[in-house]
C-alpha cells in the first residue's frame, strides 16, 4: 500500500491524467453503446421539425465532438417533416443523428418524407464507403411502407455522397426512380423549391476551410483520447507531452490540409511533421536524446493522423486509401517501436 501511495504522490501529472481518463473513457464507451433513438412516424413531425428541443441540440453537439465514432442515432423508418403528405418528395439518408438533425434543420417547414436507413449510426459518406448505405438496405427499409409496390415508380432522392455504395440499376429494377440529389444539406432547400428534381451529377466536393474546421475539433478530441489512454496505460512511463503534441497535430492537420505538400494523406502528415520539427528542436536542443524521441514521435503521429483522416474527410478514395494504409501503416508501427529503445537510452543517459 505504501508503494502505491508513494507511486501516486510523486506523479501528480499522472494522477491528473488518470482522473481525466476514467470519466472520458466512461463517456466514450457509453456513447458507443447507446441504443437507437426511437422516433415513430407519429412523433416524427415533432422531433424532426423546425422546433428542436434543447436536448436535441445537446445530442447534436455531442455527436459532433465525437464525430468519428457512432454515438446517437435515429431508428430506421419513414418519417414526415412538415405535413403528412404521401406525395411529398422522398429523401433517403443515414441514421446518424447529426446527419438527420442537420438535414431536418435545412429542410425547415417544407413537406418532405424522409426514409432513414440503418447505417449503424455512421454518416452517409463513410457508410457508403463501408457498404452500409447500400441498395439492399434501401429496399429493405422501403418495402414495409409499400414504397416498392406503387403503380408507378417511386421517386427517391439519394445524396450524391451515397453513390459509392448504391447500385442505381438495381434500384430501378425494384420499382424506384432514383434521383441523385445535392452533395450538401445546405443546397437541399433550393433544390426542393425549384420543383424539378434533376440529377446533380455535376456537383463537386468543396473541402474548404469551413468543412475542415468542422472536423478539426473532433479529430483533436479523437487523438487526445488515444494518447491520454496510452499515457495512462504506460503508468506514466511515457512523457505526458505526447498528449498535447498529438492533440495539437490532430487539430492542425485538417486546417492546413490543402496547403501541406503531397498527394497522399500520409505524405501530408510527413510534411506537417517536417514543418513543426524545428519547434521541437528549439525546445529540446540541449538534450539530443529527448529531441530524437520527440522527432520520431512527431513523424509517427503525423503519419498516423494522416491515415486516420482518410476516413475523416470527404475527399478520399476507398481504393487509394487501402493502398496508402498498406504502404504507410508499417512505417508508423516501426517508428513507434523505435521510441522504446530511444526512451530506454534517455533513461540511462
Amino acid at each position: 500500500m505504501e508503494a502505491i501511495i508513494s507511486f501516486f504522490s510523486v506523479r501528480p501529472v499522472f494522477v491528473a491524467a488518470l482522473l481525466l481518463f476514467f470519466p472520458f473513457a466512461f463517456l466514450w464507451n457509453y456513447l458507443c453503446r447507446r441504443k437507437a433513438v426511437h422516433l415513430s412516424p407519429e412523433t416524427a413531425r415533432k422531433q424532426l421539425g423546425i422546433g428542436f428541443t434543447l436536448t436535441d441540440y445537446i445530442k447534436a453537439f455531442i455527436s459532433w465532438i465525437f464525430l468519428f465514432m457512432p454515438t446517437y442515432h435515429v431508428r430506421p423508418g419513414l418519417y414526415y417533416i412538415g405535413k403528412k403528405d404521401a406525395d411529398a418528395p422522398l429523401l433517403v439518408t443515414a441514421n446518424n443523428f447529426l446527419t438527420v438533425f442537420l438535414l431536418a434543420r435545412r429542410i425547415g417547414k417544407r413537406n418532405v418524407r424522409l426514409l432513414v436507413i440503418d447505417t449503424g449510426g455512421i454518416n452517409v459518406w463513410c457508410s457508403a464507403g463501408k457498404g452500409r448505405f447500400s441498395t439492399g438496405e434501401i429496399i429493405n427499409k422501403a418495402r414495409p411502407f409499400g414504397l416498392t409496390k406503387t403503380e408507378g415508380k417511386t421517386v427517391i432522392i439519394l445524396p450524391k455522397f451515397s453513390l459509392a455504395g448504391v447500385r442505381i440499376e438495381e434500384l430501378r429494377k425494384n420499382n424506384f426512380r432514383p434521383v441523385i440529389g445535392p452533395l450538401y444539406a445546405k443546397d437541399i432547400p433550393a433544390y426542393l423549391d425549384k420543383g424539378k428534381l434533376d440529377n446533380r451529377v455535376d456537383d463537386v466536393v468543396h473541402f474548404g476551410l469551413k468543412s475542415r474546421a468542422f472536423t478539426a475539433l473532433p479529430t483533436a478530441i479523437q487523438f487526445f483520447y488515444y494518447f491520454l489512454a496510452a499515457y495512462v496505460v504506460s503508468l506514466g512511463y511515457l512523457p505526458p507531452s505526447i498528449i498535447w503534441m498529438a492533440t495539437a497535430l490532430a487539430f492542425t492537420y485538417p486546417l492546413l490540409f490543402p496547403f501541406l505538400p503531397g498527394k497522399f494523406f500520409a505524405v501530408k502528415g510527413i510534411s506537417l511533421a517536417a514543418a513543426v520539427s524545428p519547434i521541437a528542436a528549439l525546445l529540446s536542443y540541449e538534450n539530443p536524446a529527448s529531441l530524437l524521441w520527440q522527432l520520431v514521435f512527431i513523424f509517427a503521429t503525423s503519419i498516423f493522423i494522416g491515415l486516420s483522416y482518410t476516413g475523416n474527410s470527404a475527399v478520399s478514395n476507398y481504393t487509394s486509401v487501402r493502398k496508402e494504409t498498406a504502404r504507410f501503416l508499417p512505417v508508423v508501427i516501426i517508428l513507434y517501436i523505435l521510441l522504446i529503445p530511444i526512451k530506454i537510452y534517455m533513461g540511462g543517459a
